[in-house]
């Protein structure tokens, strides 16, 4: 299951953006339930306002990309409130490592995963100087020798993922 940061629903590929619609339900499940998952605990903590949110704004983005959005989405989005939180710089910068080691490659931009964590960072006005590109590649190898696998057809994913561990280990290495 893979929960996105919103804020980087313009840079996801159609393929990703479009799956959201299924990891939406998947999402309220667990809020619904009080369920544990180590992939979405940080997420889950987040509770039913950033559900809301991220509800939103993914359609924001889909009616931009002129594609389908059922009107069960539209009913949630139009009936449930939200207020505007941010998402945690530690979850978007693994969103953005993972999507690197998986070769994913942003929509419509030149920028890399990397260049796009340091474009929303600086709109958060959030000084991260000491994360230069070597430290970057030292987190990407970190999380990959940590929490990825190769799947049967030979394609990385994500093993065991435990986000508490991962930030964790972020935080101790970069001050913001």
């Amino acid at each position: 299951m893979r929960i996105l940061p919103y804020e980087l629903y313009p840079y996801s590929s159609d393929l990703s953006l479009c799956a959201l619609r299924k990891e939406f339900g998947m999402y309220d499940y667990f809020l619904n339930n009080q369920k544990n998952n180590k992939s979405m605990e940080l997420f889950l903590k987040k509770g039913r306002n950033y559900f809301n949110l991220s509800i939103y704004q993914w359609i924001q983005e889909m009616k931009k990309r002129k594609h389908y959005v059922n009107s069960f989405h539209f009913f949630y989005a139009l009936n449930n409130k939200y207020q505007i939180i941010e998402t945690d710089l530690f979850l978007i910068l693994e969103c953005c490592i993972q999507w690197e080691i998986k070769s994913f490659v942003p929509y419509n931009t030149n920028l890399t995963w990397y260049q796009i964590f340091i474009k929303i960072t600086k709109l958060r006005k959030v000084n991260i100087e000491q994360l230069d590109l070597t430290l970057y590649n030292q987190l990407l190898q970190w999380y990959k020798v940590n929490f990825m696998r190769l799947n049967k057809q030979g394609s990385l994913k994500p093993y065991q993922l435990d986000m508490t561990k991962v930030i964790k280990y972020f935080s101790k290495l970069l001050n913001f």
